[in-house]
């Protein structure tokens, strides 16, 4: 794997491009929001509300999952120090370990300038503490730490909300920390079988093939699959299987295309990836900053209307003063 990855390799050329992109765009739109003044009010508003839920799972963790240090756990907290180490991110983040009625998922956030990672019981039984697939799952999600997804977040929230171009840049992040996972985890068929664990489940998911897995990204091509793909802030399964696999045999990652019509279809769809409590604030927002910016106009376009109606109404009398003075007054009849 080493021969394949290094640390400057880790994150993938098309996420930088599109943070670039999406960086730009989040700017000019942070810059109409200052410049107008009542949309950074619904910004605030809203990401207040976001940290405040955000409190809300901190303090959930801390107070109902378990934290995994040398004295819970010395080997699995060995090894996620010894990642930390490789993968040159110089403050460990906190360990938790939740039980979560049977996902298999873990998570890496960030709150109070401290990273936390938690691991869901049921990936770590499916895993194995010291096993090349638990590597490469807290790999990839020190990956997000080490890219400082979470903090860009922030800044490239008005971006992210953009149709296409958020969930783009998303799945960008999702496949690069997946490559952070294969170069931590050291095992190419460890990586690939954590991979078919998450998609197949934690007994089936160890004899799945996953060549077989892999060749339905490259042969359901329809529409609705290509939708999907659109809309996911997440890369398909089956299409993180065939990267790693690509990966594994030192290939170009394949890109087989996608339906057109789902282009079209997609960009009427926002790019959030915050679940429906972050879409409704996303509408909130966007609510406040259309109301702050469209109210003014039609006030403005009101007000010059109204000025115009008065301005014509006075040509008007004046018009019909000046006929009324200039004509000759009616003949009378003689008696």
């Amino acid at each position: 794997m080493d021969d394949i990855l290094t640390p400057s390799t880790l994150t993938l050329q098309r996420e930088r491009t599109l943070f670039v992109i999406t960086l730009v765009i989040s700017c000019l739109i942070w810059l109409v929001c200052v410049v107008t003044i009542f949309p950074i009010i619904g910004f605030a508003i809203g990401g207040f509300v976001m940290w405040f839920l955000h409190g809300l799972l901190i303090g959930r963790i801390k107070s109902e999952a378990v934290k995994l240090d040398a004295n819970q756990t010395p080997g699995l907290s060995q090894v996620f120090s010894e990642l930390c180490s490789r993968l040159n991110l110089a403050r460990v983040p906190d360990l938790y370990l939740m039980q979560s009625g049977g996902m298999l998922n873990a998570f890496a956030t960030r709150f109070c300038a401290r990273d936390f990672v938690v691991l869901y019981s049921d990936i770590l039984e499916a895993y194995g503490a010291d096993s090349g697939e638990i590597k490469f799952l807290l790999g990839h999600e020190i990956g997000h730490i080490r890219s400082r997804h979470i903090q860009k977040t922030v800044l490239l929230l008005p971006g992210l909300f953009l149709p296409l171009l958020g969930s783009a840049y998303n799945r960008a992040c999702e496949s690069s920390c997946d490559r952070y996972g294969a170069f931590a985890s050291q095992d190419a068929a460890a990586s690939v079988r954590a991979m078919m664990i998450l998609s197949g489940g934690k007994q089936a998911g160890r004899n799945l093939l996953a060549e077989a897995f892999s060749n339905q990204h490259h042969t359901s091509r329809g529409f609705f699959v290509s939708f999907h793909e659109l809309l996911s802030s997440y890369p398909t399964m089956s299409k993180r299987v065939s990267d790693l696999l690509d990966l594994q045999k030192g290939q170009k990652t394949s890109k087989p295309p996608r339906n057109p019509f789902a282009y079209f279809f997609g960009i009427f769809v926002p790019g959030a990836r915050f679940g429906a409590i972050g879409i409704l604030i996303c509408f909130y927002v966007f609510f406040i900053t259309l109301t702050s910016v469209a109210l003014p106009l039609v006030e403005r376009v009101k007000h010059k209307a109204e000025i115009e109606a008065k301005k014509a109404q006075k040509e008007l009398d004046l018009r019909r003063g000046d006929e009324e003075a200039g004509s000759p007054e009616p003949a009378t009849s003689p008696k």
